[in-house]
């Protein structure tokens, strides 16, 4: 964990209120792992902002935030060169059994932002089918999708780095204007026998949903797969010394931002998170 100041090195809107921010940061670059996540001080608030690490190059990371509030908003203004104070890599990311072939990742609107830094570092050695709800077409990952020619869209696709090579990629939306229409959780089941892990980042209604099918399948008897889901609540520190995401878990209380921010699905009680 280190506290650092850092060069933005581009910031982009790639989808509506959505912005991809490249940051120069060399030591977090080196040493982050899928599913960790850095603290950013914004302007002159008081608590800083936990974001997942989107993508990693030699020398810097990339964040995938949405502007929802005036820290978000001071952060998505940030232009090249000025710098910005962050802390990290923080939590506990995303592990993969040494058994596992083939991993299923659910994402459900922006929380495809931890997911896209795991297929980086696994996508060599697995194979992989990504799954993306969103609400409409326009909130898919801008990378993932067909490409229409030139056009602004274009322009900001190109700030993006594709998916790895072979990983399969299955949109889902709400409106029906890309892919399956309805819930990324809807077409969940199709893949569950073919899938040894499934990791998931997206709201908790996401998560009760996948919950509700774990607990149908063990009445059932039928085959478990193993879930690991990267929650969202309000942090403090962010590593550890305020209690302040403190959460309940069927193991006792955990630290969101020591402990987690991923968990086993099931380890989780659901009806007491608080975002």
């Amino acid at each position: 964990m280190k506290q650092t100041l850092c060069s933005v090195a581009s910031n982009v809107e790639v989808m509506p209120g959505i912005h991809l921010m490249w940051i120069e940061a060399p030591n977090i670059a080196c040493s982050v792992l899928p599913g960790q996540f850095i603290t950013v001080r914004c302007g002159d608030f008081t608590l800083r902002r936990p974001f997942s690490v989107h993508q990693v190059s030699s020398r810097e990371i990339a964040l995938l935030l949405t502007v929802a509030g005036k820290g978000t908003l001071w952060l998505s203004q940030r232009q090249t060169s000025e710098r910005i104070d962050i802390l990290g890599p923080l939590g506990k990311g995303f592990s993969i059994e040494p058994e596992s072939r083939n991993l299923l990742l659910v994402a459900g609107g922006i929380g495809i932002a931890p997911l896209v830094l795991l297929m980086q570092y696994a996508s060599s050695q697995h194979q992989i089918t990504l799954i993306h709800g969103a609400s409409t077409a326009a909130q898919l990952y801008p990378s993932a999708m067909p490409k229409t020619g030139p056009s602004s869209a274009g322009k900001k696709r190109s700030k993006l780095s594709p998916l790895p090579k072979g990983v399969q990629f299955i949109p889902v939306t709400e409106d029906g204007s890309m892919g399956k229409k309805g819930m990324a959780t809807d077409i969940l089941p199709d893949f569950l026998d073919w899938a040894d892990q499934v990791y998931a980042c997206g709201p908790v209604d996401m998560y009760k949903a996948m919950a509700e099918m774990s607990l149908r399948a063990k009445r059932s008897n039928l085959k478990l797969t193993k879930c690991q889901v990267s929650l969202e609540v309000r942090m403090g520190c962010g590593f550890g010394a305020c209690y302040g995401c403190t959460i309940n878990t069927k193991k006792g209380l955990k630290q969101l931002c020591h402990d987690g921010p991923v968990f086993e699905l099931d380890d989780i009680i659901l009806q007491e998170v608080r975002i």
